[in-house]
């Protein structure tokens, strides 16, 4: 994966270097958004880290710049505490996900990698084969409590809106549904909080790995599946995702949501999803969500 880093303040600048290179990644880097734009077309990049508030020209103006030339570039954009209106800002110009400095390794290197996981699809699971016909209206498909099938889960889903959804939406929809899969999987099913997660990412992908399986090695956890349901009629896509988990207080959740700064959020995969589809509402205990995009072509489908 290509990563552009632009970035004004020198220390940060090398500390999203060195994080990013350390994984494997191809980086270059800029310490402005005019000369950001200027690497963008050169280097034609895979994801863009951007600070918001920089000389010559802004990242939210570079952002704008970004999205008139590719609708699927990863854009995640850096900003700071008290500048809360600029990441609401940077989602309204189509950014995919922002981070709060002083940025965290904890917060940066599973966004980059979960990132990583739709562009560098490997292909390597085999998922079951749809009729062109069913496809095209309503299905419902398993997924079994594996973070590694999510990209393909999220690539299988996708077939279903080809041609009928903007070129502009398909990237955010990837990443919403990549959410909420990953969601359903590790909080729903595997029951993993926040602080086991924290705790075991202190250890590398090897620590999450290794907590993924000792929650799997309940026999009651592993035999939990998700479910998802694709419907679609003239002016909608949805897709229903249920776990089998316990449920979350979701109306609370709402509640931070809408109240909060939104770079204070723990609940910012919830947050950020609701910008990225047309309607999200979780249902009975949380364990079920549903969520919706609009199509931008006339379908000639009967609703499902």
């Amino acid at each position: 994966m290509k990563v552009l880093i632009v970035e004004d303040d020198s220390a940060s600048r090398e500390f999203l270097l060195d994080t990013v290179e350390s994984q494997g990644f191809e980086v270059r880097v800029a310490i402005d958004g005019l000369s950001g734009l200027e690497a963008f077309k050169e280097f034609n990049p895979d994801m863009v880290l951007s600070d918001i508030r920089m000389p010559k020209m802004d990242g939210l103006e570079m952002l704008k710049e970004i999205r008139k030339l590719d609708s699927n570039v990863i854009v995640i954009m850096c900003t700071a505490f008290g500048c809360e209106e600029y990441a609401i800002k940077a989602l309204r110009y189509r950014a995919n996900n922002y981070l709060k400095k002083p940025i965290r390794h904890k917060d940066l290197l599973p966004l980059i990698h979960k990132c990583s996981s739709l562009i560098n699809q490997s292909h390597s699971v085999d998922m079951p084969e749809i009729d062109s016909e069913e496809i095209k209206t309503h299905f419902t498909l398993t997924l079994q409590s594996t973070v590694e099938d999510i990209p393909d889960m999220v690539n299988l889903l996708m077939k279903s809106t080809s041609g009928s959804l903007d070129e502009k939406e398909i990237l955010n929809t990837k990443l919403g549904l990549t959410e909420l899969l990953t969601n359903a999987i590790e909080n729903g099913n595997l029951e993993i909080t926040s602080e086991e997660w924290a705790e075991a990412f202190l250890k590398g992908e090897k620590g999450l790995k290794m907590l993924r399986e000792k929650k799997m090695s309940d026999p009651l956890i592993a035999r939990r599946t998700v479910k998802v349901t694709y419907k679609s009629d003239d002016v909608y896509f949805e897709w229903i995702i249920s776990d089998q988990g316990q449920g979350f207080d979701w109306e609370k959740i709402f509640r931070e949501c809408d109240g909060m700064n939104p770079l204070d959020l723990e609940c910012k995969g919830i947050f950020l999803s609701r910008f990225h589809f047309d309607g999200m509402e979780y249902m009975d205990n949380g364990s079920t969500v549903r969520v919706r995009k609009r199509r931008t072509s006339t379908s000639q489908e009967s609703p499902a």
